[in-house]
């Protein structure tokens, strides 16, 4: 058997985002001198947690004008924290804060950029007009990671990495991840139905983690360009003028092409009994599965050690949503893949961790997030209740990483069910109440719905 941690993967996981021990703060030292982030014995985590998020708020304190000046506001200083109980006190921002730039220009971005930013972003010296080169300038400026958000409701949220969140994020993605097949082999295959040629969240994230396969072995469903236009025109179906709708239609057939040719490429890599990792919204999985159902179509991929991850969630389409069990389910009679290598993994554009599902679909958070659960006046509701959830993530480097979100959660202290340590959030995640439509999985969905009432009307 290969060990993860001895493949080929993993070594250029390491190469690319791998930082030298001496520049090292305590969040390093979770992230990258644990052996598994779910075994860390509990007191320990805590510890940890609790030390990581000090000198984290420590740094945006001293670095970020902004948040310097809201902690002002709430009378907070980072000296107030003497042990976890005071982590309550640390001021968060709304998840909507990141939508908050004055309007949709370059300059008018760097600007608003300069004033939240924990990091020195330099001079502005873009000479574009469009948003799309601005954001590949300012990506190439923080050697990190910039993505945005579906706009689904018009505005984008626009989420700016530097190179040290960037590299301790994925260390730590790409870690977690790579653990869960039975056996990772040195030349998987990678698939992932989107394209990875766009800023849109989920396509920026995944095609930047696609770098530690092969060149040769990753596989999209699309090459084309989303672009903050397409991706705002697909997430609200809206087209302004007759262009748009071309527009519109061009993609729809597209996606729906590359759902056929993803489909073709799964059945030659189960001929050849190639080891794949395919990561998906839960939507586009089902979509494609069902199809494979309406065409007798079964694979056998688990043969091969193959894996399937999805993340994103139902979001829009929750009439529609498959309880988790019978999704796996559905996993292992189309694609052949066992249920204990189905994982779904829960996270959001701003937050640098993920909460990845075991076996009774607990979503076990990385041990460096530090979860609340909020009332309607951001009291802490504790244990055991629904509310709000919120989050203080001490890897964010280049911006106060301390956020209250729209996402309607349960938290538990530990899994009532598996073995492993730490925070875990009930299956049953959904979007609070008034709280605006969110996930860029919503494009793959809206793209696919019209096919798949075709397949459900047949």
């Amino acid at each position: 058997m290969t060990s993860s941690l001895n493949s080929e993967v993993w070594k250029r996981a390491n190469s690319l985002f791998g930082r030298p021990k001496k520049q090292w703060s305590t969040i390093d030292e979770i992230i990258y001198d644990s052996e598994n982030y779910f075994t860390i014995p509990s007191e320990r985590a805590e510890q940890k947690r609790f030390d990581s998020i000090k000198e984290s708020v420590d740094h945006h304190y001293k670095q970020s004008r902004f948040y310097h000046q809201l902690c002002k506001e709430y009378q907070f200083n980072p000296s107030d924290l003497k042990n976890t109980a005071d982590l309550n006190k640390v001021p968060m921002v709304p998840d909507t804060f990141f939508k908050e730039y004055p309007k949709e220009h370059p300059k008018s971005v760097f600007e608003w950029l300069q004033k939240i930013s924990t990091v020195d972003i330099g001079e502005y010296n873009y000479k574009g007009r469009n948003m799309q080169g601005f954001l590949r300038w300012t990506e190439d400026r923080l050697e990190g990671l910039v993505n945005h958000s579906s706009g689904t409701t018009g505005n984008y949220s626009l989420m700016f990495r530097d190179k040290i969140t960037y590299q301790r994020f994925y260390y730590a993605a790409v870690k977690t991840l790579l653990e869960i097949p039975p056996t990772l082999e040195n030349n998987p295959h990678y698939v992932y139905p989107g394209s990875p040629n766009t800023f849109l969240t989920i396509g920026r994230w995944l095609s930047e983690g696609g770098k530690v396969f092969s060149k040769d072995h990753r596989h999209f469903l699309t090459e084309r360009e989303i672009s903050m236009t397409i991706a705002r025109l697909m997430s609200t179906g809206y087209a302004k003028n007759f262009k748009e709708k071309l527009m519109l239609r061009k993609l729809k057939k597209a996606m729906i092409k590359g759902e056929r040719k993803l489909l073709e490429l799964l059945q030659k890599l189960d001929k050849k009994n190639e080891q794949t990792i395919i990561i998906s919204p839960p939507f586009q999985l089902f979509s494609m599965m069902m199809i494979m159902e309406k065409e007798d179509i079964h694979l056998d991929l688990g043969e091969s050690n193959s894996v399937v991850f999805t993340g994103g969630g139902w979001k829009i389409f929750e009439d529609k949503k498959v309880p988790l069990d019978e999704f796996a389910g559905r996993v292992e009679k189309t694609l052949g893949i066992p249920r204990s290598s189905y994982v779904d993994v829960y996270g959001m554009s701003e937050m640098n961790g993920l909460a990845v599902s075991c076996k009774a679909g607990y979503k076990h958070l990385h041990p460096w997030i530090h979860p609340m659960v909020l009332d309607d006046n951001e009291g802490n509701l504790g244990f055991g209740t629904f509310g709000r959830f919120a989050f203080l993530d001490p890897v964010a480097h280049s911006y106060p990483g301390y956020i209250m979100t729209g996402d309607r959660v349960k938290l538990l202290k530990r899994c009532p069910v598996c073995e492993k340590t730490g925070f875990v959030l009930e299956p049953d995640i959904s979007r609070m109440a008034g709280a605006e439509a969110k996930g860029c999985a919503n494009l793959m969905r809206g793209m696919m719905a019209e096919e798949l009432r075709k397949i459900e009307g047949d």
